[in-house]
């Protein structure tokens, strides 16, 4: 997330005891919205756009899928809803 507001922004609401999911969906937003500008068009392959943003996205990343998962597992009888991708029968 690099050295900017944003950053400013995601330490004051922890130094604020705002409280992890609050800081989780601030992080979220902003990786929302590094993947908007990956997917379309705003960085491009090889650019120096947004690298540093993406190696922390890509750190944060590694640490959280992992637990979402394992959360997720844990709680087998746990209604996650519907897939948002469901599964095309041929």
């Amino acid at each position: 997330m690099g050295n900017n507001h944003h950053t400013l922004k995601m330490r004051h609401c922890a130094s604020a005891q705002q409280g992890a999911p609050r800081l989780l969906a601030i992080a979220l937003s902003y990786i929302y919205t590094l993947r908007n500008q990956l997917v379309h068009g705003g960085a491009t392959w090889n650019s120096s756009v947004n690298r540093d943003q993406i190696r922390d996205c890509v750190n944060l990343m590694g640490e959280l899928v992992p637990a979402v998962i394992e959360i997720m597992m844990d709680s087998p009888n746990t209604l996650w809803g519907e897939a948002s991708y469901p599964v095309v029968k041929e």
